[in-house]
């Protein structure tokens, strides 16, 4: 599971990131990075988490923990919650240069969309309130275990397991139509 926080609109702004690392089902690591943006905080960014500039002054640079996330995170099942910490990893990573991680990206909105359908939403704070878990909002840790949870229970009430979640949530192949000039 990850998750992301920004410095400000653009979504390769990263200024923190948690990680939590699961075997079967089994939480066997969290990990938790300030980073350093090189970038200006917007106050907006700021009352949304908490992370000021000053907190990650001195804080690795995204080019200086991409080869760590890239030996956590290479061909493992990465589930996040909606579709940005997928599009802010490969942001960070093109901004630096850097090749995008090798995961493989699961959308757990799609998997609760899945699992639990008609629900009025499927945002984590709405998820984490229907399934009693509390968490601080907004903080990249807590976030990825409040979706490592909902996952958790996805896998279980369905009984899809984590590895037949990406095949299951890939679009069905298109059937070709039949050409009008092939019907006559």
């Amino acid at each position: 599971m990850l998750d992301v926080e920004t410095a400000n609109s653009d979504c390769g702004s990263i200024c923190q990131i948690g990680i939590v690392c699961v075997s079967g089902d089994v939480v066997v690591e969290e990990h938790v990075t300030l980073v350093d943006p090189a970038c200006a905080f917007s106050h907006w960014n700021i009352r949304v988490h908490g992370i000021r500039p000053e907190d990650v002054a001195g804080a690795p640079s995204f080019a200086a923990l991409h080869a760590d996330l890239c030996e956590r995170l290479t061909g493992r099942l990465v589930v996040q919650q909606g579709g940005f910490d997928k599009t802010a990893m490969e942001r960070a990573c093109a901004a630096c240069a850097l090749p995008a991680l090798d995961a493989i990206w699961i959308n757990n909105v799609s998997v609760a969309r899945r699992a639990w359908p008609g629900l009025p939403g499927y945002g984590l704070a709405k998820m984490a309130a229907r399934f009693g878990l509390t968490f601080r909002h907004h903080d990249a840790l807590e976030d990825a275990r409040v979706t490592q949870a909902i996952f958790a229970r996805a896998v279980a009430e369905t009984g899809i397991l984590p590895h037949e979640w990406p095949e299951r949530l890939a679009p069905a192949p298109r059937r070709k139509r039949a050409s009008a000039t092939a019907a006559q």
